[in-house]
């Protein structure tokens, strides 16, 4: 019997949160159902691997989990780290690596981590397929598959995630107890994936066609984590609500189940949807993608208006729903990033923030239109050249982002000092 570890590395830096890495899940439940043995080693709760009674065949190195898809570091460091531990550890296995650093730049992937071969597509289709193509021997070459990347399999085809290779209560994010908000234990579901925006400094691993699952197969993925005591859920859908026949047979499901939850969605979204539905459905607390109250003058696509934003804070307080801001401080031509409105504005803002910095990363128009200007006019072949091209952006931009993101930081309502006070 073939023998395939998932490996997860640790984080290029400390983070508030810790999710479970849904698509390894999904990825080790097909395979096995397939009468693959399967282990995970994830780097980020235990610098050993696991007594597996023998080595593996196969080590697929993960360079982003689902959830740091989206945003996935520049920063190869650590996923190398656990590369050459993999080849040290095990001298006779094929190294494999999936992830969007595969996807996007595949070769120069290939070369810097020192693996075998790289698997493109998303991360749990092309973990599946990739592997598949390595146990029938089929003629590869070290980017698979041949041609492009891996279709996108189905799924509602498959058995649900392998939930008991994982420790679940070592999953974190945002929770609430007693109407507080605090870091606790987490699941986490993808139930829709895809986002329909275009916002040009976004990833978007999963394309922009939205593919929902059945709901039956939701409410089967969250019945199975609750047997594991999982009380809280995370919805990693990119624009919750997007979906309307999807999320209202969703939250018609879970409504009564004594589940909390939160997620993610757009503030037109909110003002267009009956959040007090999502209220009902056992939603605590839910994020924006704010960015910044100057966003809507910036060249990367998207219009929301301040008032916008403004507006879909107070409908989901009104409904009982915590909001929650993403904050991305260094978007090109931001007049609030410039002048001190953005951090005006994360002072007065109702609920919490959280931080990000605006990455140039392969994978976005952004990059596409920015990366040449910072790299002696070439696109860069290295990721210490696509990581260079950030740094040149950050340290040309009219005001000190260290500094803001510092003076942010510092704000009651940023969650990392909320979570920290309790």
């Amino acid at each position: 019997m073939t023998h395939v570890l998932f490996a997860i590395p640790d984080d290029e830096f400390d983070r508030e949160f810790l999710q479970l890495p849904l698509d390894v899940a999904n990825a080790c439940a097909v395979l096995r159902a397939e009468g693959v043995r399967v282990s995970v080693w994830d780097n980020r709760l235990t610098d050993s691997p696991p007594d597996t009674d023998g080595a593996p065949d196969v080590v697929v190195v993960i360079t982003a989990i689902a959830d740091r898809a989206q945003c996935y570091p520049l920063v190869l460091d650590p996923v190398k780290e656990m590369a050459e531990q993999a080849r040290r550890q095990w001298p006779r296995a094929t190294l494999l690596a999936c992830g969007p650093h595969a996807t996007q730049l595949p070769d120069a992937t290939r070369r810097e981590l020192g693996v075998d071969f790289v698997a493109r597509g998303e991360t749990d289709s092309a973990g599946i397929q990739a592997v598949r193509d390595l146990i029938a021997g089929r003629p590869s070459l070290p980017v698979m598959p041949l041609v492009d990347s891996y279709p996108q399999l189905a799924p509602e085809q498959w058995p649900l995630p392998a939930y008991d290779l994982f420790d679940m209560s070592s999953y974190t994010a945002e929770v609430f107890t007693d109407g507080q908000v605090r870091r606790g234990s987490c699941g986490i579901v993808l139930g829709v994936r895809g986002c329909t925006y275009g916002c040009t400094f976004c990833h978007l691993p999963f394309g922009t066609r939205m593919r929902p699952q059945p709901v039956e197969r939701t409410l089967a993925e969250i019945a199975a984590m609750r047997e594991r005591d999982v009380d809280f859920i995370f919805f990693l859908d990119y624009v919750f609500g997007l979906h309307p026949t999807y999320y209202r047979d969703l939250c018609r499901g879970l409504t009564g189940q004594d589940i909390g939850w939160t997620g993610q969605s757009r503030a037109e979204v909110v003002l267009r949807t009956d959040v007090e539905e999502w209220a009902r459905a056992g939603c605590k607390g839910m994020w924006l993608g704010a960015e910044s109250p100057g966003i809507a003058d910036t060249p990367v696509g998207k219009r929301i208006k301040p008032g916008v934003t403004n507006a879909a804070v107070r409908r989901l307080q009104d409904a009982g729903v915590t909001p929650f801001a993403f904050v991305l401080i260094g978007l090109p031509d931001d007049p609030a990033c410039e002048n001190g409105d953005l951090l005006q504005w994360a002072t007065d803002l109702p609920g919490y923030f959280g931080l990000n910095q605006l990455f140039l990363r392969p994978g976005t128009k952004l990059y596409d239109q920015l990366a040449p200007r910072y790299n002696d006019g070439r696109m860069p072949t290295t990721w210490a050249e696509v990581e260079a091209v950030t740094r040149r952006y950050r340290e040309s931009y009219p005001v000190d982002l260290d500094e803001l993101w510092g003076q942010l930081s510092r704000l009651p309502n940023y969650l990392g000092n909320a979570m920290a006070e309790l």
